[in-house]
């Protein structure tokens, strides 16, 4: 019956095989690739090209920059204009009902004009048939002829006298009835037809200022396609530099490598020959990437875009509406200095920057402004979290750009500075 340690011998003598054995080799790991200076070069040339593209592009981008912004001014005169004309409408409509006011009290004038008129007929009537009984006519010597004496002459020529005066009251009446009729129907006229010519001119003035907005909607839509189609150009040309860059830094990192596993290989070899090597300090931590164009322009926040610049419920949509949840950062497009922060009309608060380049950006319907006024703001640095404050219909930040003093499209701005939502 074996003993129960008999297996310890063996397992001790393999053991001891084992460490008489020499150890596996390490693998020695292969060089890095060299790229050679004619595929480096070709790699700048490459480049070079793709740059060369991108800036001959960048005008008729700069071009259709100012024919969008100039199309944007146009769109908001004409809106304004048929704003105006509008109110004039409703002024001349108003003047014109109270034309017709007056010209119903100048016909009610003209009907107590004609009531008089008939009364003053009806006198002169019956004079004229009194003074036809007596078989005289007032002022003629034969309406004395009849008197028997001096008493009825006197008394007949009293008569006549009283008669005849009533009768040119009478004619005096008629007279200014007529005057009247003919004064009070030519003021009512005259006011109705100034009235009639303002409300038609208003109108006509709306109908222009209408056929100008609509012009300028479609010059607006089409400058927008035209700077749409030169933005996705420049976006591809864009991402050509890009990928022509990026295989030119490949090239050349493989080139560093390289130089530096030389490099490297050359002090083992020294350090071999010296002894073992120091220790040394780990490198410095790479710097975090900016997502930043090279215009220094980054995105305002994250979110889905929701309305875009332009004519919208009758009116101008100035901005960009960008949703997301409450809360969300919004950061400065660009370097520059906060003019505006705190409350605002509509928007409920505000953040406003001027930046270095002389835009002016507006950051509206915000839930916190994290700046204030003075101070000095980087591209990227949080200013505000999305909010729902002012007239919102939802959480979202209203962006909108301005230059020269006029509201430009803000996400044709962010496109052409290299900025793609």
């Amino acid at each position: 019956m074996p003993r129960r340690g008999g297996a310890v011998p063996g397992v001790l003598a393999a053991a001891a095989l084992m460490l008489a054995l020499p150890a596996p080799a390490a693998a020695v790991p292969p060089p890095p690739p060299n790229p050679g200076d004619a595929e480096i070069q070709a790699g700048s040339a490459e480049a070079a090209r793709a740059a060369e593209r991108v800036g001959s592009l960048a005008s008729q981008v700069a071009e259709a920059e100012a024919a969008v912004s100039a199309a944007q001014v146009e769109l908001a005169s004409s809106y304004d204009a048929v704003t105006a004309t509008q109110r004039q409408v409703e002024t001349a409509r108003a003047e014109a009902a109270a034309a017709q006011v007056a010209a119903d009290n100048a016909r009610r004038e003209v009907d107590a004009s004609v009531t008089q008129l008939r009364s003053a007929q009806q006198e002169l009537d019956e004079f004229a048939a009194a003074s036809f009984r007596q078989g005289s006519t007032v002022g003629s010597l034969s309406a004395y002829i009849g008197a028997d004496d001096p008493r009825d002459l006197l008394a007949r020529s009293s008569l006549l006298n009283a008669v005849s005066d009533s009768g040119l009251d009478a004619l005096g009446s008629v007279q200014r009835a007529v005057t009247g009729k003919a004064n009070a129907d030519a003021e009512a006229r005259a006011v109705r037809q100034e009235a009639d010519q303002k409300e038609r001119a208003a109108v006509q003035a709306g109908i222009e200022a209408d056929r100008a907005y609509r012009a300028a909607v479609a010059d607006e839509a089409a400058a927008q396609r035209h700077s749409a189609e030169l933005l996705d150009r420049k976006q591809a040309l864009d991402t050509e530099f890009a990928e022509a860059q990026q295989a030119l830094a490949v090239l050349e990192g493989q080139r560093r490598d390289y130089t530096t596993w030389q490099a490297r290989k050359q002090a083992e070899q020294a350090a071999a020959q010296a002894g073992p090597p120091a220790s040394s300090p780990a490198g410095p931590r790479p710097a975090p990437v900016r997502t930043q164009s090279s215009a220094g322009v980054v995105a305002p926040t994250s979110g889905v875009i929701t309305s875009t610049y332009g004519p919208r419920w009758g009116v101008i949509h100035y901005g960009l509406d960008i949703a997301n949840s409450i809360g969300t950062p919004i950061v400065s497009v660009s370097d520059g200095v906060v003019i505006s922060s705190g409350p605002a009309s509509g928007f409920g608060l505000w953040v406003r920057v001027r930046h270095d380049t002389g835009i002016v950006t507006v950051y509206g319907h915000i839930n916190e402004s994290l700046v204030s006024v003075g101070q000095r703001v980087s591209a990227g640095q949080q200013i505000a979290t999305m909010g729902n404050r002012g007239q919102s219909t939802g959480p979202h930040l209203h962006l909108e750009v301005q230059k020269n003093g006029s509201k430009i499209d803000p996400l044709f701005w962010l496109r052409a500075n290299g900025v793609y939502l």
